[in-house]
């Protein structure tokens, strides 16, 4: 009887949890198509599985179901409201809601099943987790990026979806002992499942699937050191009691291999030494993003638990190495790719992912020690302080320029009325979009006329193939909709630093 009550609150915890972010995701902050990529990605299907020598050789998480989940929203849901857009912004909702419930909802349970805390504790600190990820960034009343927010829809299942997989699958695997306990103790079904789980954590992008190799990697140490401590270390036997880690690890430096074969991965890394003092700097930088408020209830519980504790505990230890080891990898492939990468939201929930664990982690062992430790989540309402500094639109939406869903929808009947009036015509089209100043008018791409072409035609918004002689900026269509011109990428950095 109690396991079926406990089963019911978990349930009415997820669905609640659900049906919040789905709102978000398509009323509040609307999940919409904007930018090249995501014209890109939403039409086309690739095999899912790694592809030496492509764009993205590893990318198979994101590739296969960004198109699986548009097809869906325009095949299915569009004949329904007879809107292509929102029908779009729909089934990515959809989906993106469903993932980021399963990250949410196993946080609770590793909370429960680790018997950190009651069942109404546990509750109470996965709604502290949801919370800090909304809270993390913002420093005024309008326009901050958060943890789940992404440049673009691209990036969202690229990164966002990438990462809350990998650490959904981690906190599944701390719930159940580790990831070898997991698999041994499940049935055939399940283990197939969590097979092809952990097949789309590795294939899904290099700055998410640290998440799962970090903690990996810092199970395969722990007990490799150990075993030598010991003095009980037998090759044989250390690797027949760790075959998947051992697997998993292994797959996961095969994907970094395999994506140094990428067409992507060919423009960058020629300066990765010079760039690690640069990408340490910004990184330290962003700490001054973080809303200040998260930082003194951080500083706080850390030096109260140190105090209290008088030593580390085993899993403070691992939390320090999945902290260090995921860090330090992020710091060499920012420095390889983009030193600015390492502030971005999308790569930044990879450390604060573990950051936050270990936080409420702290906060219920002094909880535990004192009930009267409870009032220093009071720190956290001075948040609602900064709201009042340029008060306006909260958080920046879910596209490049920052622009409103009504906006892109407005774009995208555009596109579409121009490819019927080509296509009553019998003509080749020279699309017109919104002038941009950045490089090769990004981020709607003098090279981008196929990508929405081949998109609305394969979604069958429009009823023949039209070639798209090329694309046109035009500075007219940016007084149409209502869309700046100006530097968006400077825009980008002031959204992540605001003091700068």
């Amino acid at each position: 009887m109690k396991s079926q009550r406990t089963s019911f609150i978990f349930f009415a915890f997820g669905t609640t949890v659900f049906i919040s972010l789905f709102l978000f995701l398509t009323v509040l902050n609307p999940l919409t198509v904007y930018d090249t990529d995501d014209w890109l990605y939403i039409g086309q299907f690739r095999k899912p599985i790694p592809l030496i020598g492509s764009w993205n050789p590893i990318k198979v998480f994101p590739e296969t179901f960004m198109p699986i989940i548009s097809y869906f929203g325009a095949l299915f849901i569009k004949p329904l409201i007879h809107n292509y857009s929102y029908s779009l912004t729909l089934a990515h909702g959809f989906f993106g809601s469903l993932l980021l419930s399963l990250y949410f909802v196993e946080f609770a349970l590793l909370c429960y099943r680790k018997k950190m805390a009651s069942l109404k504790m546990s509750i109470c600190y996965a709604v502290l987790f949801i919370m800090l990820h909304f809270i993390t960034y913002i420093h005024d009343g309008s326009d901050n990026v958060f943890l789940l927010w992404s440049t673009d829809l691209t990036c969202f299942y690229n990164y966002t979806l990438s990462a809350v997989l990998n650490a959904s699958l981690v906190m599944h695997s701390m719930a159940n002992g580790n990831t070898q306990n997991l698999f041994r103790k499940s049935n055939l079904l399940v283990k197939i499942l969590v097979l092809i789980w952990i097949y789309f954590a590795i294939f899904s992008n290099l700055f998410s699937s640290v998440i799962l190799a970090s903690y990996i990697g810092t199970e395969l140490l722990i007990q490799l050191v150990s075993n030598l401590k010991n003095k009980a270390f037998n090759l044989k036997d250390y690797f027949l009691s760790n075959i998947l880690n051992l697997i998993i690890i292994l797959g996961w430096f095969i994907s970094n291999l395999l994506e140094t074969t990428g067409g992507r991965a060919s423009e960058i890394g020629k300066s990765t030494l010079n760039n690690i003092p640069k990408t340490i700097l910004m990184s330290l930088a962003n700490l001054v993003t973080v809303n200040i408020f998260i930082t003194i209830l951080g500083l706080v519980i850390g030096i109260l638990w140190i105090k209290k504790m008088n030593r580390f505990k085993e899993a403070a230890q691992k939390f320090i190495l999945y902290i260090f080891l995921s860090i330090s990898y992020l710091v060499l492939l920012c420095s390889s790719a983009n030193p600015f990468y390492i502030i971005r939201s999308e790569v930044a929930i990879t450390v604060f992912f573990y950051l936050f664990v270990a936080l409420i982690a702290s906060f219920n062992d002094l909880l535990h020690n004192n009930k009267k430790y409870a009032r220093l989540l009071i720190i956290l309402v001075g948040t609602i302080v900064l709201l009042f500094i340029h008060p306006g639109k909260i958080f920046y939406s879910y596209n490049y320029s920052n622009i409103s869903y009504e906006q892109c929808e407005a774009l995208i009947n555009d596109y579409i009325n121009q490819f019927n009036v080509a296509g009553q015509n019998n003509q080749a089209i020279d699309l017109l979009v919104p002038y941009y100043e950045l490089e090769y008018n990004w981020p709607i791409a003098d090279f981008a006329g196929d990508n929405i072409a081949i998109a609305l035609y394969k979604h069958r918004i429009i009823h023949s193939s039209i070639k798209v002689n090329k694309i046109v900026p035009d500075k007219t269509k940016n007084i149409q909709f209502n869309i700046s011109e100006s530097d968006l990428e400077e825009n980008m950095q002031k959204a992540y630093l605001p003091l700068f």
